[in-house]
């Protein structure tokens, strides 16, 4: 091989330029992969700051509002919108906030009891062992009540179970008088969390809906709130509420525990509401405290049942926690739930409480939150800056974006100010698209390259075989020939190229040589050493004064329509327009002036000009209306101008070049109508109106005058619709 290309000028002049395309197009090739990667790479990192900018600004805008609980609806809702990556909120400690729809979810729980009342839709109890304790557990079914039809349909009849054990020593006393005490302050804390669950959750307009439900609990005859300021907020107002000043008292005294008064039949407990971080946003700082809860409770009641207290009180509890929790979702704060579950967790009480659904999943807990801990240095930097890197999970490439949330001063009244930051918002977009559309790339770009490259060998190689290798080939056959001695010889080479052109000259030396040849047979030697190459006439310029009327159409709607589809299909709908206007303005006796664009302008003369000028307008917008084909359903639309006054009609322009055409103020005033008109509007000027005012057929409104470019007085200005009969 190596010897052939040193031998043959084909295979040089084949290595030399394969050798240049490759380093061309190998060049171009690595050059437009690296660009389409940036630009790609660029894209996405758009999105992605543009996406976590959004979400940023949301979180913002509506933790500002005091409605928390909104958040988690604002951001599963953009969860589901994002279609190339994942979400996630962490706090100033790196832990994730505001789960993911669908988690906090146990599937299939196995509790052959809780199947049970699923099924038979009863009660069921179980003493459960807890440790080395055993447990008295309750199974409530929560029936599909009308009331919740307005969310769920009306199947099936049971929504849930609601599952309740008291703690071991929840009971820490035998004397009926405290027992009925420890069973009230529990209920209590259990309707206070949900107070402050539907407060929390911005429905405090709707509080009523829990004091209602709360008084239909057997143990309770009444339930208020009181607000700071010792009126009733919530709940029934009777002749026996307590007075402002007692209320006031009870705020300035007890402050941090409940407070029991017991009356006669009654027992009475006070629940102060403290204003907490998180109540600020709508109560503001100025006052410790937010009012008092008031429960009234069935003295007689609640003792007749301390015989078999561990199973009455998780009966009381539960039907506390019941109402609690129906409250809640009735007032339509359902994500809510979860954050009233995880406070009622927390109380002593409690030794277990679960909410399940109609198919056995248990709801509304709260898994174990993922970490970022890095990010618990992040609030230590003095400017909180938008943090982009690319990490690797489960063997696939992510870019992520970490988005500060500072602690601006209006967020100081719920998160205090004692840090720089709230929280960080975390957008991760998975690059296997990007690297997937680039290794494609890479692939095409070589198998491009390899098949140019072939194809060229291939036409390089039969192009110099026929216009290079083959006659220069013929050429060395006649030179090789006449250096034998053969005088006869030609080369028979027809190209007018350099090829050619030394064939010709080898033939002529040839014919030299010959001549030579011969020519020696009849001189001596020393003789030979002796011998070296219509027009435009008849048309004038300018023009005559006329009495016409002017009419403009422009459509409506074009420049956007025209920016979206195909040049052909716009080229198509503006053909069909303007020839739909041109055959009508024709039938009507007007004269096509001109076509400017998607403008139409024509001229109107002689009798009756200004009405014939109207009818085509009002034809030409009855048409279009009844042609959805032609303006793409409506999409296109027409505005129609016309003016009737005394105009200049002539030959206009050069001698070598000129338009037969209209001018004059009244032609300008009839362009400025049709600018003016609306959509599928037809505007005329006064002195076009003063010819059809009268006519029947014409419905003429006046409008506003205005002012026209040019013009010292208003112009008034008329719309013209077509007057149909009632009769």
């Amino acid at each position: 091989m190596l010897r052939s290309i040193r031998t043959r000028l084909e295979y040089k002049i084949l290595l030399l330029l394969i050798a240049v395309l490759i380093a061309g197009f190998g060049t171009y090739v690595v050059i437009r992969i690296q660009s389409e990667s940036k630009a790609l790479l660029h894209q996405h990192q758009e999105k992605v700051r543009l996406f976590s900018e959004t979400i940023v600004g949301g979180i913002r805008n509506v933790m500002l509002t005091g409605k928390s609980p909104l958040t988690h609806e604002f951001l599963n809702d953009a969860r589901k919108n994002l279609s190339f990556g994942s979400l996630t909120v962490y706090d100033r400690f790196g832990r994730e906030v505001f789960l993911r729809e669908g988690e906090g979810v146990r599937y299939n729980v196995d509790d052959p009891l809780l199947h049970q009342s699923l099924e038979t839709h009863q009660m069921l109890s179980t003493m459960m062992r807890e440790g080395d304790k055993d447990v008295f557990t309750r199974y409530e079914p929560l029936f599909n009540r009308p009331e919740c039809w307005r969310c769920h349909e009306r199947d099936p009849q049971i929504r849930g179970v609601l599952q309740l054990a008291l703690a071991p020593g929840a009971i820490r006393t035998t004397n009926a008088s405290e027992t009925a005490r420890q069973m009230a302050s529990a209920m209590g804390d259990v309707l206070a969390t949900a107070f402050r669950t539907i407060m929390l959750g911005g429905q405090g307009e709707q509080m009523d809906t829990l004091t209602a439900k709360a008084q239909g609990i057997p143990w309770i005859s009444r339930i208020q709130v009181y607000s700071k300021d010792g009126y009733v907020a919530f709940g029934p107002e009777t002749e026996d509420d307590i007075g402002e000043e007692e209320i006031l008292e009870l705020l300035r005294t007890h402050t941090q525990s409940h407070h029991f008064v017991e009356e006669k039949k009654k027992l009475r407990l006070f629940i102060p509401l403290q204003n907490q971080d998180r109540c600020q946003v709508c109560h503001g700082a100025r006052f410790p405290m937010r009012g008092l809860m008031v429960i009234d409770f069935k003295m007689d009641s609640l003792k007749a049942y301390v015989r078999d207290p561990s199973k009455v009180f998780t009966a009381v509890l539960q039907a506390t926690t019941f109402e609690g929790f129906r409250s809640i979702m009735l007032v339509g704060r359902a994500n809510s739930v979860r954050y009233f579950m995880d406070e009622l967790r927390a109380i002593p009480t409690f030794q277990m409480l679960h909410v399940f659904d109609g198919k056995g999943n248990e709801r509304f807990l709260n898994p174990q939150p993922r970490m970022r801990p890095q990010l618990a240095s992040f609030g230590e930097k003095k400017e909180n800056k938008p943090v982009e890197f690319f990490e690797t999970v489960e063997g696939e490439e992510h870019m992520v974006r970490l988005t500060p949330i500072p602690n601006e001063v209006r967020c100081y009244t719920c998160h205090g100010k004692n840090h720089d930051l709230r929280a960080v918002v975390e957008v991760s977009a998975s690059l296997k698209t990007i690297n997937a559309e680039i290794a494609a790339s890479k692939r095409e770009s070589a198998i491009a390259a390899v098949v140019t490259i072939l194809l060229v060998w291939l036409v390089i190689r039969v192009f110099m075989n026929s216009v290079v290798v083959s006659p220069v080939k013929q050429i060395e056959g006649v030179a090789s020939r006449v250096g034998e001695g053969d005088f006869s010889v030609r080369a028979e080479v027809g190209s007018q190229d350099e090829i050619g052109t030394l064939a010709r000259r080898i033939n002529e030396m040839i014919q030299g040589l010959r001549e030579r040849f011969h020519l020696e047979k009849f001189v001596s030697r020393a003789a030979v050493d002796a011998v070296r190459g219509v027009d435009m006439v008849g048309v004038k310029m300018g023009g005559e004064r006329k009495l016409a009327t002017v009419f403009f159409s422009d459509i409506r709607g074009f420049t956007s329509f025209s920016e979206k589809v195909e040049p052909e299909r716009v080229v198509s709908m503006l053909n069909g327009i303007l020839a739909k206007q041109a055959a009508i303005v024709r039938k009507h006796g007007g004269d096509i002036d001109k076509f400017v664009g998607d403008e139409l302008v024509a001229v109107f003369l002689g009798e009756g000009m200004a009405r014939r000028a109207l009818c085509a307008a009002l034809e030409i917008q009855e048409e279009l209306a009844a042609s959805p084909d032609l303006t793409e359903s409506g999409a296109i639309a027409i505005g129609i101008g016309l003016n009737t006054g005394e105009m200049i009609l002539g030959a206009m322009g050069s001698p070598d070049r000129m338009d037969f055409t209209v001018i004059g103020d009244h032609v300008n005033l009839g362009a400025r109508l049709c600018s003016s008109a609306k959509p599928r509007q037809i505007l005329i000027s006064e002195g076009t109106a003063r010819d059809v005012l009268d006519d029947p057929e014409f419905h003429c409104i006046p409008l506003e005058p205005f002012q026209v470019k040019g013009k010292e007085k208003p112009v008034r200005v008329y719309e013209v619709r077509r007057a149909y009969r009632t009769s």
